[in-house]
């Protein structure tokens, strides 16, 4: 008796899941010299490595599989992912010139490697979240993990990524800010839970509205929340004291209109405060 084969049923959503900091690298989009003190601004993108160990991970080892192949004169390299969804293979395809590089070795690893990562992330939606990210400032500091090269000078500078926001880390990973009785930075309506009086029912238009402003506000905690966590040679630069009061500035902000303003605000002020002390540090 011959034996059908199982099927395995793939749950592609899962390709688009976030990836954890450490399967993230950065590259300097653009830098520079102002009074002295370098500035550069970078942008995050997803290794080869993490998105074939997503695939594996998803689809298995035996349902997936890509190809290269050259096209063209200016040494433009395609990438092809292919998928077995319902026994048959779906492949994608995308592409990167090797043009731009200082040899040809170079060029030809550059190429092969940006083409799986735009085949991954449009036509899979591999990383693709990151293309949502706008550029942000790198830490610069003497011991940075990166190093780069100022454009217009033979200056090297080392720096650290800019912290990613919650909503671009897993689940496990985009851990609230805690206070130190353990309870979760993010905020609940707390309103909702005191007042059980019953209101009348909200149109749906209102009631997403207020989804909405709530989870612009859980955003932008989280955000502070991981600047204030922020280490830097083994130490802490914000102090317990201070991190308290944070705390304690954000328990006491209501999550509506007015308070995603005065949150914002607060980012800012920290974000500012950090980068301050960081160059207190490095210089």
């Amino acid at each position: 008796m011959q034996l059908k084969k199982r099927r395995i049923k793939l749950d592609l959503s899962k390709l688009k899941e976030p990836f954890s900091e450490n399967d993230i690298e950065w590259r300097v989009q653009q830098s520079g010299e102002t009074n002295g003190r370098i500035w550069a601004k970078v942008l995050a993108y997803v290794t080869a490595r993490a998105i074939e160990n997503r695939l594996d991970e998803v689809c298995g080892p035996e349902n997936w599989k890509n190809e290269f192949r050259k096209e063209g004169e200016n040494g433009e390299y395609l990438c092809g992912i292919s998928i077995k969804i319902d026994g048959e293979w779906v492949t994608k395809w995308d592409g990167c010139s090797a043009s731009g590089t200082n040899s040809n070795i170079d060029g030809f690893k550059t190429a092969l490697s940006g083409s799986i990562k735009r085949a991954a992330a449009t036509g899979w939606g591999i990383g693709r979240y990151l293309y949502s990210l706008d550029e942000g400032w790198a830490v610069i500091c003497e011991d940075g993990m990166y190093s780069a090269k100022l454009k217009d000078s033979n200056k090297w500078f080392k720096w650290n990524p800019p912290a990613l926001p919650a909503w671009a880390l897993p689940k496990g990973e985009a851990e609230n800010f805690q206070t130190s009785e353990g309870n979760s930075f993010t905020k609940d309506d707390e309103s909702s839970k005191t007042d059980s009086k019953p209101k009348g029912r909200k149109s749906r238009a209102a009631a997403k509205s207020e989804e909405e402003i709530k989870a612009q506000g859980n955003t932008i905690i989280s955000r502070i929340g991981l600047v204030m966590k922020r280490e830097e040679n083994g130490s802490m630069v914000f102090t317990e004291p201070e991190i308290n009061q944070i705390r304690g500035l954000v328990a006491n902000t209501q999550l509506n209109e007015n308070g995603i303003k005065e949150l914002e605000e607060l980012e800012k002020f920290v974000r500012m405060e950090l980068e301050s002390r960081l160059s207190k540090m490095a210089a």
